[in-house]
């Protein structure tokens, strides 16, 4: 079972790098200040993740006046009871991938089809299809972690050394996102 998975993580990433192939990208600096949507993408499927998720987007609606959709990706068939789509905080799962994990559904094409400003992608597990998102979103400036095979998938990538929690990686992006775009 285990070979199996394997070879199909193979063949996803290859066919994913040529996906990213077929979506060049040019990216658009704005500062954060003048930013006004940002898109959001994480792996939702441990509730911790979606609570500091839900507790992100909350901030910066309130505290920064941003537009945000938060757009989290369920390791699962099926949603767990509690968890349910909200105004700006939706989900897909495995049930929505093709068998080389490309997502399809509604919710998808509707986030990868807005123009936000940022993409900021919370995708700190290094999952295919929320890598998938990242590459065709036709987002001004995407913000994801750093991956050596990632190059050309973000503007702007964040290293981290060794493991690092959720709650970690948005203190290193907010660090970030107040320097981008100034002094222009």
């Amino acid at each position: 079972m285990k070979l199996g998975r394997a070879i199909k993580q193979k063949a996803a990433n290859y066919l994913f790098y040529r996906e990213l192939q077929k979506h060049p990208h040019t990216p658009r600096t704005l500062s954060f200040n003048d930013a006004r949507t940002i898109g959001i993408l994480y792996d939702a499927t441990i509730e911790r993740n979606y609570e500091t998720v839900k507790a992100y987007v909350k901030h910066l609606r309130d505290d920064f006046k941003k537009d945000v959709l938060a757009l989290g990706y369920y390791d699962g068939k099926e949603l767990p009871p509690m968890r349910f789509s909200k105004l700006g905080l939706d989900f897909f799962t495995q049930k929505n991938l093709n068998w080389h994990f490309k997502p399809s559904h509604p919710m998808v094409s509707k986030f990868v089809n807005v123009d936000f400003d940022y993409l900021i992608c919370l995708n700190i597990e290094r999952n295919i299809p929320l890598k998938y998102i990242s590459a065709v979103t036709k987002a001004g400036f995407k913000i994801g972690r750093y991956e050596k095979s990632s190059q050309g998938l973000y503007d702007f990538m964040i290293s981290v050394n060794g493991n690092v929690l959720l709650p970690q990686f948005i203190d290193l992006v907010n660090n970030y996102l107040k320097h981008i775009g100034k002094d222009k």
